[in-house]
This record gives C-alpha cells, structure tokens and sequence, in this order.
C-alpha cells in the first residue's frame, strides 16, 4: 500500500513539474514600453523594479495568466522613434486620443485614469490664474519631450515665453528661484507624486487649475495596431473586471 502511495505522489509531483515547465515553455511574451524618468507615477522604474499605475494595471491584467510581461524602459523620444518603427510585437504602453501618433492608433475599450492639467507656481510671490492674459510676458516650464499643442500659439506669437527642464527638480528648482516670473504646467498628479517624493514642502506652492487651456481627457493602454486580435480581447476583458471590481481606482489611489 506504501509503495503504490508513493507511486502515486512521484507521478503526480512529475505531472505538476511537467505542467509548471510545459507551462514556461509556451507563455507568450507581451512586451511592454515604460518611459524612463519622466512618466512617475504612471510608470516608475528603479533598476528592474517596475511599479507605477499603469504598470500595476498591467502586471494585474496579466496575473496567472499565459502571458509573460517582457519590460523594455527607453527615454520618451526613443521610445516613441521605437514604436513608430513596429516596436517589439504585441506592445503595451498607454496613451490618448489626445496626444495623436502611435499612442492614439489602437486603444483598451476603456480608459484607466482621467488626467487633470495645473499650473505650479511659487506661493511667495503668488499670482492669480483665470486666462492665458495673467501669463503674459512669463515664462512657463515645460518638461523636454513633451507636446503642448494648446500652449504652442501664445509661444510662437511671443505672449509667453518656455523653458524647457530635463525633470521635475529642475522645474521646482526654477519656480524657487524665478517667483513671480515662472509657472510650471504639467498633470496634477505627477506634480503631487514629485512634490511627495522629494519631501517639498507643499505650502511653499500655488496649484491653479489649467483645464481652461488644456482640457481634462482620458487615458487608455496603447497597443501594437497589429497586436493580436485574441490577445487584446483578453486584455479589455481583463481591464473591464478589473473596473467593476474597483481594483483600477485601488491602484490609482495607492500613488496619489
């Protein structure tokens, strides 16, 4: 009886081994693009710890799943030079109608987060935001990388003037120093994740509503236009039970 238990156990441990490395073997790789250094906290990457909103959302898409999460981090220009060549098959990153290009093209059924636009500007010398007039002759700090379609005619017409900063320090550092004069635009909710991560006291800031100029708009996951028909199915399934869950807003409200 002992030995036909055993038997019993060994056949079923090589089964189980056999399903776990049958298992290795044909999980299919989906490749996802993370933006270094400037897209926290949608994607915040330190060394191969990936993490962030967007990168939560899709490592939760993916759990027990037979999909492998392959991570490829470029600067934003690269990445999109990189994707607008083919990119690695069936990508993943995120994107708007918004924002055109490759990260409009093939878009998730539904949107993850809804982002929110706000001038910065230095409390010690404060100013008051209604219409694009209160920022004549100022100069507003945009991020490297970045398009601002909305703020381009007042740029080239010369009623503002841009500075454009490698990240979010530089920006925080040139409203220190320029009060009055500067105001940097960015989302609402990179500019709280920054000022918490690098512990800036909040009160020393102005944080005015800029949706007047750069209205609010979604963002969805951004797929390869050629990404496999079965596998983004799976993908918006996925996305949609995680919504009617509440996980999607669970994962949001952990970085801001």
């Amino acid at each position: 009886m002992k030995i036909k238990t055993l038997l019993s156990l060994t056949i079923a441990a090589n089964l189980s081994l056999y399903a776990v490395t049958s298992y290795a073997e044909h999980a299919e790789t989906v490749n996802y693009y993370v933006i270094a250094k400037q897209a926290e906290p949608f994607q915040i990457e330190d060394g191969n710890n990936h993490r962030g909103i967007v990168t939560d959302i899709v490592k939760t898409i993916f759990e027990e799943s037979p999909y492998e999460i392959e991570y490829h981090t470029y600067p934003f220009n690269r990445m999109i030079t990189l994707l607008e060549a083919g990119g690695e098959s069936n990508w993943i990153t995120y994107g708007s109608p918004s924002w055109g290009g490759v990260q409009a093209e093939n878009l998730s059924d539904s949107p993850i987060y809804n982002v929110h636009h706000v001038l910065l500007s230095s409390n010690s010398t404060p100013f008051n935001f209604n219409t694009m007039q209160d920022l004549e002759d100022k100069v507003v700090v945009l991020l490297h990388g970045f398009d601002y379609p909305q703020l381009e005619p007042y740029i080239e017409k010369g009623d503002i003037e841009e500075l454009r900063v490698k990240d979010y320090s530089a920006a925080f550092r040139v409203i220190d120093k320029l009060p009055g004069d500067t105001a940097f635009v960015e989302m609402e909710s990179r500019i709280k994740y920054n000022l918490n991560k690098q512990n800036k006291n909040k009160d020393k800031f102005n944080m005015a509503s800029f949706n007047s100029v750069i209205p609010d708009y979604p963002i969805y996951l951004a797929f390869d236009p050629k990404m496999d028909p079965e596998l983004q199915k799976f993908i918006n399934q996925r996305l949609s039970n995680l919504k009617s869950a509440g996980k999607i807003d669970s994962i949001v409200n952990k970085y801001l």
